[in-house]
């Protein structure tokens, strides 16, 4: 099962950097057609970007993000990822947002996480993280891999 981190979805919407754009929608299209599911953290996550980084008007963005929570399945953080994500966070592994996504996409049964923040290859347990975006910003081969693009 894939996931998709919130700065994956903030490039579809973001005209700034066009090839990570279109790779972007590209991958949101691929993810349909898979088994994907998408974290109530990155919903929040996302209509917050859009607000204030991409200067949507409040309800647009919650508009977006209502879009995509009701594309996708969603996953909760629990108490025990939150405990396993500041245990991450104080090692100095990941930041606590970061560590908080990857433990709950593992716990919801997700083995691929997308994400261009985190290391490319990075595996906490039984998830990966991809890098979908190539050094060109063109789909990286191992998402092309995945998603079959």
């Amino acid at each position: 099962m894939i996931s998709i981190d919130t700065n994956v979805l903030v490039y579809a919407a973001d005209d700034d950097e066009p090839a990570k754009q279109s790779t972007a929608k590209t991958v949101l299209i691929g993810i349909s057609a898979v088994k994907a599911v998408l974290g109530l953290q990155v919903i929040g996550e996302l209509q917050n970007v859009l607000r204030r980084k991409l200067r949507q008007p409040p309800w647009t963005a919650a508009q977006n993000a209502r879009n995509l929570l009701h594309a996708f399945e969603s996953f909760p953080s629990t108490e025990t990822a939150a405990e396993e994500a500041l245990t991450l966070m104080a090692a100095g592994r990941l930041s606590y947002w970061d560590a908080l996504l990857l433990v709950s996409a593992r716990e919801a049964g997700v083995t691929i996480l997308l994400s261009e923040d985190m290391q490319d290859g990075l595996r906490l347990g039984s998830i990966e993280v991809v890098n979908p975006f190539g050094a060109d910003g063109g789909p990286s081969a191992r998402v092309s891999e995945l998603l079959r693009l």
